[in-house]
């Protein structure tokens, strides 16, 4: 303990005007914007976060095939898609609108097993012209392939497969 009145100061921190102090605040402030200009370059150079609209409209084509593709090259497939998004949104809200339909069918009185069993079937051909559109749009996807591409995309198609194999596990 000390007599005099004086605050003794922490051994962790530093002096006021300590030079290693200022370095190190100065170096933090450099490095965020450097990591800051970066992440605004790359926005500003490559175009924001890409989203893949209507990759999922096709389930023969992996999510995965498309980030592999160069972007100028994922633009022109994912345009393909694009235009398949109406009649894939048509196609949805028919298999909504049927499966509304059987919830109608379910809660009428008398219940009837055969009115049932016709709306079910209806909801399969609904689903199956689904399945269709999007054969179709897959088709029109492999048919503009180069075969590289081809072979990213097999490869991609059994990378899903294993995954999903080892997920059910």
């Amino acid at each position: 303990m000390s007599d005099d009145s004086t605050t003794t100061k922490s051994r962790y921190w530093p002096a006021q005007g300590s030079r290693w102090w200022m370095a190190l605040l100065i170096a933090s402030l450099a490095l965020n914007l450097f990591i800051g200009g970066a992440i605004t370059t790359r926005f500003f150079t490559h175009g924001g976060p890409q989203r893949f609209i209507g990759a999922g409209y096709t389930q023969l084509i992996p999510r995965s095939f498309f980030a592999e593709m160069p972007s100028d090259r994922r633009k022109v497939l994912l345009d393909i898609l694009r235009q398949y998004r109406k009649d894939f949104r048509a196609e949805r809200e028919g298999t909504e609108s049927v499966a509304v339909k059987l919830a109608d069918v379910l809660v009428s009185e008398p219940y009837d097993v055969e009115k049932v069993k016709l709306v079910v079937s209806e909801f399969a051909g609904q689903s199956g012209k689904l399945a269709v559109r999007g054969g179709a749009a897959a088709l029109d996807i492999i048919g503009r392939l180069s075969p590289d591409e081809r072979k990213i995309l097999a490869e991609a198609i059994r990378d899903r497969a294993i995954r999903n194999k080892n997920r059910k596990r």
